[in-house]
């Protein structure tokens, strides 16, 4: 029995160790400007275009799990195809505040699946779903617009069309703060 569990731990040992030696992952010297380049699929995160998101925070490979931080271009986001696609345009998204606010300060915390989209659009599409919730808050509470519309990420208000967005390894996730109103 003894000799039986002893090869049971050996085996199960070996599996761990061979695990390891067929991981796809390079050593990380820990140097700032060691950064993973290779695409989410093989476990790396994706670089940006930088044509709406910029890099905030990168990740600490000595964390479990992925979080990089980035800022992004609310007002780029908006004026994408995909917004105009998928927003409502009857119930207009602004930075700035305007008309008569119904309901003030509301929070939604929205996220977007980030698997196999790059860091960015995953970003944008969870910039667009906050949006989208708070047009159909606007829309349930006889409202006809959201305004004031800005990122309160971490508690931190961002204002000016910029919003920050956290990507895990499986989603992207933004916080925003707005106003509803007629």
């Amino acid at each position: 029995m003894k000799s039986r569990n002893m090869m049971l731990a050996a085996a199960i040992v070996a599996a761990f160790g061979l695990a390891g030696c067929n991981s796809n992952r390079t050593p990380d010297n820990g140097g700032a400007d060691s950064h993973r380049t290779e695409t989410r699929a093989t476990g790396g995160n994706t670089k940006t275009t930088g044509r709406v998101c910029q890099l905030l925070q990168d990740d600490n490979p000595n964390r479990g799990g992925r979080k990089v931080v980035y800022r992004c271009n609310g007002r780029a986001v908006l004026a994408s195809d995909e917004a105009k696609r998928l927003l409502n345009p009857s119930v207009p998204v602004s930075f700035g505040s305007g008309g008569s606010v119904v309901q003030s300060n509301l929070i939604t915390r929205q996220a977007a699946n980030a698997t196999g989209k790059s860091d960015e659009a995953a970003c944008e599409r969870a910039f667009i779903n906050a949006a989208h919730k708070f047009q159909a808050t606007a829309q349930s509470r006889n409202a006809n617009r959201v305004s004031n519309f800005h990122s309160y990420y971490n508690r931190k208000i961002l204002r000016g069309g910029q919003y920050d967005c956290e990507v895990g390894t499986f989603h992207a996730r933004v916080v925003m703060r707005g106003d509803i109103a007629r």
